[in-house]
């Protein structure tokens, strides 16, 4: 499973780890609940001790949404939430579903510029 996070936010922004924090806990909900019917979830939900998550970070929202782009419009899409927080509308950061990165994956990861979070 992966998360992705604007890494402006911090940043340029000034959000703290906590704020960021709370997104990744949203997107991440949010897909669980999204998918919690297809096997991979219900694999990945019922080996808690193993549960394997990578967090990534991307340059700013035009990146976010680029991702948020190839992953939906895959043949098939790559299930995935990208939480918008509220009442500001802002994209905060995307959550794919559990998988076990295909190569396509990758591919939308590499291609929206995504790599491993660094603080």
């Amino acid at each position: 499973m992966q998360i992705v996070v604007r890494k402006d936010l911090q940043m340029a922004e000034g959000w703290g780890v906590g704020p960021l924090m709370a997104q990744v806990a949203h997107a991440t909900a949010a897909v669980l609940h999204e998918t919690k019917d297809a096997p991979e979830t219900i694999a990945y939900l019922s080996d808690l001790k193993n549960m394997r998550k990578a967090v990534l970070q991307t340059a700013d929202e035009t990146s976010l949404r680029r991702l948020n782009e190839l992953l939906s419009n895959a043949k098939p899409p790559i299930a995935h939430h990208m939480w918008i927080e509220q009442p500001e509308n802002v994209p905060t950061c995307i959550a794919l579903a559990p998988n076990r990165r295909e190569n396509r994956i990758k591919k939308a990861l590499d291609k929206s510029g995504c790599r491993l979070w660094s603080s």
